[in-house]
């Protein structure tokens, strides 16, 4: 069933039982009044009948006057005249009102038991006149009512649930565009908005529903240029080790395969001395071979902070960067506590790598310094200042930047960015608080 039938049948179930308990009010009301009706009219027609019948006597045609008395009541509604002999049998008896017969059961609804009233006669030949209450005149007269009152109710019920159909669905119609509008975004069409119309809870919801849409599209182009950074990113670092492999573990690879040449020859001549000397040239070029990859590793994935604590693989990090770029010089000032989070050391040790490659790749610096104060008012803080000549901020595409927010945020901390001394160079300062970082640990480690 819709909202809109909903709505509809509701508001005339109530209707309904309003009506019928209106009805039951009125329908008691209507029978007490018209008990006390015939209570009056019979009390009327007794003092009407006993003045008549002292005066008969003095009539000089009494048995006339007497049957006048009981055709007086021809044509009332509530009250029939019986005139009866000495016998006891009906003489004459007065024509009550004709009137709308009511069915069997309204009439029997409204029965009530009321005695008839008999009064003596004075006159010889007559025993008593009776006067006996006409209940169907006033029970059609009631059902008459019964039925004009019903034809309104049914008439106003009928208008009234129209009306109700009319509005509701006037009302409701926004609920479709809703739905379409739903459908879109569901989607991922975040473009859909809908109609601010119809009643103000309706308006209310249709803004907020556009406002979200409008803030979906805006978190997809974002995430769509985050994955073109990210990749442009990856690009770049696989490039990068692409160079450090061919650089580097290349020419000694091809040094190695060399040697082991030259030992082959070695041997077969019997030079076991060159032969030695081959092989520890060999050795160090493996050595050469091995320190590189393990550098390469602490680049993809830093375990030297679980290994050998955070400022020692800091300066793992700037020995890297030290030997690649000896003509940069790199200040070193960091905490030697160890008691932070992991969560916390994990996450300034990726800002201060983030900073020291946009700072060292991009910005042409002669001077980078680093710094992590010692927590204080419930905080860390790590600063990476460059001299740089960058006129705007290092980075693919702010990817770096971007990532940097994302992990400061994570742990509840802010990340400022201002150019550095006399308008070279950047600083990066990102405060960490301690409480929600360790907050963020017990809850890591309860899952």
């Amino acid at each position: 069933m819709s909202l809109r039938l909903r709505v509809v049948c509701a508001i005339a179930l109530v209707f309904v039982l309003g009506s019928m308990t209106g009805v039951a009010v009125a329908g008691w009301q209507a029978r007490l009044a018209l008990r006390e009706e015939l209570g009056a009219a019979l009390m009327g027609g007794r003092h009407t009948i006993a003045d008549a019948l002292e005066d008969l006597p003095a009539s000089s045609h009494p048995a006339r006057d007497l049957r006048r008395l009981v055709l007086a009541f021809d044509g009332d509604r509530h009250l029939t005249a019986v005139l009866h002999d000495t016998a006891g049998r009906e003489v004459l008896r007065s024509r009550p009102l004709h009137a709308r017969r009511a069915p069997a059961w309204f009439a029997a609804a409204f029965g009530f038991p009321v005695s008839a009233v008999r009064v003596a006669t004075p006159l010889g030949g007559y025993r008593d006149l009776v006067l006996e209450p006409v209940f169907a005149n006033d029970i059609g007269a009631v059902w008459a009512e019964f039925i004009d009152l019903a034809a309104v109710l049914a008439a106003s019920l009928a208008a009234g649930s129209l009306l109700v159909w009319l509005t509701a669905g006037r009302a409701l119609r926004p609920l479709a565009h809703f739905t379409a509008a739903f459908r879109r975004i569901g989607s991922g069409d975040y473009e859909a908005r809908v109609r601010e119309e119809g009643p103000a809870e309706l308006v209310r919801l249709g803004r907020g529903v556009n406002q979200m849409t409008e803030r979906l599209g805006v978190m997809q182009a974002r995430n769509l240029g985050l994955e073109e950074q990210l990749r442009t990113l990856q690009d770049e670092e696989r490039a990068d080790l692409a160079r450090d492999l061919h650089d580097e573990i290349g020419p000694h690879l091809f040094a190695v395969k060399v040697d082991a040449a030259m030992i082959r020859r070695f041997v077969e001549e019997g030079a076991s001395q060159k032969v030695i000397e081959q092989v520890d040239a060999i050795e160090t070029a493996v050595a050469h071979m091995q320190n590189l990859v393990r550098d390469i590793l602490g680049r993809l994935r830093p375990t030297q902070i679980v290994e050998l604590g955070l400022a020692a693989a800091i300066a793992e990090l700037v020995a890297f960067w030290r030997a690649r770029r000896p003509g940069i010089d790199f200040e070193l000032c960091l905490d030697r506590d160890e008691s932070l989070p992991q969560i916390l050391r994990e996450t300034l040790y990726r800002i201060v790598q983030e900073g020291l490659n946009n700072a060292v790749r991009h910005g042409r610096p002669h001077k980078v310094r680093i710094e992590i104060t010692p927590p204080s008012d419930g905080t860390v803080t790590a600063t990476i200042a460059d001299d740089g000549a960058g006129a705007t901020m290092p980075g693919p595409a702010g990817f770096g930047l971007v990532g940097m927010r994302e992990r400061v945020s994570s742990v509840g901390g802010e990340l400022s960015i201002d150019r550095g001394e006399a308008g070279r160079g950047w600083t990066i300062t990102a405060r960490l608080p301690l409480a929600d970082a360790i907050l963020e640990r017990d809850e890591t480690a309860a899952i």
